[in-house]
């Protein structure tokens, strides 16, 4: 009994030895391959000083960002003859901006002279005219052409009337108002005249714009004391009485015709203000 117990751990013994002894060879092989490693790193570092530049390099560099703008090492310039100065390093600072310059003031206007202020003065007084204004002012009334306010024969108002010159029936366009040969006619009222002509019916004519009415006052000398575009005021004198052909055989008289948009009206009515 003893004896087979004895020889159980003599096995065991034997085992563990054997272990051991495997173990420790494991490890001389793996000491052996690392220190083989290494010595061949070595040797082929020593026989290529390029890479271990490249590899000390790439330890000793720091990580660069490949999209970061490089700034390119200024290379020192040789020196020429016997010029021994230092190259000066270009500094990282920037250019300081020049500071804009003022503009200058502009100069003041020169002050207006008296005659300038006297003008500008004037034109703010008096308000600018219209287009369109009047140049007379239009009478509010009218009067007789002649001084007798007698009418001779009337406006027919479009009905026939017996001509003892021209031995017809005719209508009677206007109003003849009693004169005296040669005696002045006047303006009824304010007014421009529009024109002045000889008819061989009615003889000299003058036309004048009172407003909205034309007079046409007929029979007048050769002599007119207006011409076409004269204003004229009330009152005026413009001609004299002479004669009208289509009425010679008539008494003295002034042949007075009223127009308003061409149209004959009645000229004892529109000087009274009937019309």
């Amino acid at each position: 009994m003893n004896g087979k117990r004895f020889s159980e751990n003599k096995a065991r013994r034997n085992g563990f030895y054997l272990a051991l002894a495997v173990c420790l060879v494991a490890v001389g092989v793996a000491a052996w391959s690392t220190f083989d490693a290494v010595q061949g790193y070595m040797t082929a570092a020593n026989s290529d000083p390029t890479a271990s530049q490249d590899s000390s390099a790439k330890v000793s560099r720091p990580s660069e960002d490949p999209e970061a703008p490089r700034t390119p090492t200024p290379t020192a310039r040789p020196s020429v003859g016997n010029s021994q100065a230092a190259v000066p390093t270009p500094s990282a600072k920037p250019e300081a901006t020049p500071a804009p310059t003022a503009k200058p003031a502009p100069s003041a206007s020169p002050a207006p002279t008296a005659q300038e202020e006297k003008l500008e003065n004037s034109q703010e007084e008096e308000p600018p005219q219209p287009v369109n204004a009047p140049l007379y002012e239009i009478s509010e009334e009218m009067i007789y052409p002649v001084l007798s306010k007698e009418v001779a024969k009337a406006y027919s108002s479009g009905a026939p009337v017996y001509s003892a010159t021209m031995k017809d029936w005719r209508i009677h366009t206007g109003a003849d108002l009693s004169a005296e040969g040669g005696e002045q006619v006047f303006a009824c009222g304010n007014g421009i005249v529009r024109e002045t002509y000889s008819d061989s019916m009615l003889g000299n004519v003058a036309v004048i714009e009172h407003g909205d009415y034309d007079f046409y006052y007929c029979g007048l000398g050769e002599n007119f004391l207006v011409a076409p575009g004269d204003v004229v005021s009330m009152g005026q004198a413009i001609g004299s009485v002479t004669a009208v052909p289509e009425e010679s055989a008539d008494q003295a008289h002034l042949h007075l015709e009223v127009r308003r948009d061409s149209t004959y009206l009645d000229p004892q009515s529109v000087i009274e203000g009937i019309d």
